[in-house]
């Protein structure tokens, strides 16, 4: 694979609903939809499926109106490394196994092992800046010192799903925002106001996918569990759960915005 093409970020763009009301910002895991739709245009159409992730840096934020130049190639491993550059300077860049994934087999456990309800908390309002359509979380299932357990549901009116389905990249935005709504309740626990404050997906690594497509309307069950911080980067481990069926797991970093940004 030896790919070069140009993807538009067209303003006022479907993309943008909810991410972020009055501040719209492309979230990360669309670029990399839009990067797996233009390597599928590339082969001539057709649905284009991650089964890897071995690293990806979401090195800039991209805006209405952005104009991005996309570089992707084979290299020895059979993977396809990706660079989306914006006027020459590097937004994005990763390693990536393309083809259709393989599913999980026998349950592996839940990264987040608590059970019990959890504490009182605010509404999500309260947690995250995201509105619909591209708030994915609905409830707080458990919550432990270091970790988060939520119910999704990725809506049918978001701008990822096409006919009842969106990639299964879009869980790893359900992941993100449960890494934010941990980090709004920790806040709150310490003696903080519950307040949403914008934060940014930042990084990928080692995310396996056990399935290619996520059903929209369908409850899904997020965990992730603090792995490392370092103010104001954090690093997470996180899965996605169809009923029995694991549909991702993975590492994903995440930077929070200073409440002056």
């Amino acid at each position: 694979m030896d790919v070069t093409t140009i993807i538009v970020i067209p303003p006022g763009c479907a993309y943008f609903e909810g991410h972020f009301p009055g501040r719209p910002i492309l979230p990360g895991v669309t670029e990399i939809a839009l990067i797996l739709e233009a390597l599928a245009r590339d082969r001539n159409g057709g649905d284009m499926a991650l089964r890897e992730i071995a690293y990806t840096r979401l090195r800039q934020i991209v805006l209405p109106g952005d104009r991005l130049e996309l570089t992707a190639r084979t290299v020895d491993s059979g993977r396809v490394r990706i660079e989306l550059k914006r006027e020459g300077a590097l937004v994005a860049n990763g390693e990536w196994m393309l083809g259709v994934p393989e599913p999980a087999g026998e349950a592996a456990p839940a990264c987040t092992t608590a059970t019990g309800p959890p504490p009182e908390t605010p509404p999500l309002d309260a947690l995250l800046p995201h509105r619909p359509p591209m708030r994915f979380i609905q409830s707080i299932l458990v919550e432990t010192a270091d970790s988060l357990s939520c119910v999704a549901v990725i809506p049918s009116a978001c701008a990822l799903v096409s006919d009842g389905t969106a990639s299964a990249v879009a869980g790893l935005e359900a992941a993100a925002q449960a890494a934010a709504a941990w980090e709004a309740l920790q806040r709150q626990r310490a003696g903080g106001m519950a307040a949403p404050r914008v934060g940014y997906l930042v990084a990928l690594r080692d995310v396996v996918f056990f399935a290619g497509r996520i059903p929209a309307e369908q409850t899904l069950v997020v965990n992730v569990r603090l792995e490392a911080a370092a103010a104001p980067l954090s690093h997470y481990q996180v899965e996605l759960r169809l009923g029995n069926n694991l549909l991702l797991r993975g590492m994903i970093a995440t930077f929070l915005k200073g409440d002056g940004d």
